[in-house]
């Protein structure tokens, strides 16, 4: 008997989960990757192995599981409007962009996040979002400083990055803004 050869759909269903799955895997190893460089390298001076290795396992286990609340949140929305998650996360990439989904039952999964997005914490019209980013940005400099006065330059080198990744984060938040109100004028809300 002859199996059933599947059709394109299929093909590009399986594609994007195998694409989704590496990118989860990617972070995790990246993740474990990081703690283990921080556990092992910085503090005392001295390279160890043991302490890097927990860090690792600390790092991966707390990646893993906000992977897994995440994917179970976006699942119960997708599962609410009646969509699939590979459909959702597709109408989730094209409302980050700015874009407004053509087909009626994805309008409808867009419109929804829209509005969790606009109420989401890091929304520009949340007032505290913006001076929040500013104040750790801040900290992160001033804790960069104190690390180069004690002559802790891999921990001072630490804290100048965490300071632009915040600051870059504060450029982004208006970018993803205007991209979010592009997004609702096209879907009409």
């Amino acid at each position: 008997m002859a199996r059933p050869v599947g059709t394109g759909t299929d093909a590009g269903v399986s594609a994007e989960r195998l694409r989704v799955v590496g990118a989860v895997l990617a972070v995790l190893v990246a993740a474990a990757a990081a703690g283990f460089l921080a556990g092992g390298g910085f503090g005392t001076g001295t390279a160890d192995a043991v302490r890097g290795l927990v860090v690792a396992l600390a790092v991966g286990l707390l990646v893993a599981g906000a992977t897994v609340g995440v994917w179970r949140v976006n699942r119960r929305h997708a599962a609410r409007l009646g969509i699939s998650m590979s459909r959702y996360l597709r109408v989730a990439r094209s409302v980050r962009r700015g874009e407004a989904p053509d087909d009626p039952v994805e309008h409808a999964a867009a419109a929804d996040l829209v509005s969790r997005m606009r109420r989401g914490p890091g929304s520009v019209p949340h007032r505290w979002a913006p001076r929040l980013l500013i104040g750790g940005g801040v900290l992160w400099g001033a804790a960069g400083v104190v690390f180069i006065a004690d002559g802790a330059y891999g921990w001072a080198l630490y804290a100048f990055a965490m300071m632009g990744l915040v600051l870059a984060q504060l450029v982004s938040l208006r970018r993803r803004e205007r991209r979010l109100e592009a997004a609702a004028r096209g879907l009409g809300i």
